[in-house]
């Protein structure tokens, strides 16, 4: 038998999509939201990519040297 809808609703709000757990303090100091024990995924993957393209250009610029 299906569940009640009501029950069904509750899970999917208590349900915190796109969060995981930090591992150590590094995480929790240099990952959005900053200070907090959980981290947000897209958060996490913007500030790789924007970690990335800072890298990136700080190369290029010591190559053109």
């Amino acid at each position: 038998m299906l569940r009640p809808v009501t029950k069904a609703y509750q899970q999917l709000s208590d349900a915190r999509p796109l969060v995981r757990p930090t591992y150590n303090q590094f995480e929790v100091i240099w990952l959005p939201p900053y200070g907090d024990p959980e981290v947000h995924i897209p958060s996490e993957i913007g500030t790789y990519v924007a970690a990335g393209v800072f890298i990136n250009s700080i190369v290029e610029r010591l190559a053109e040297e």
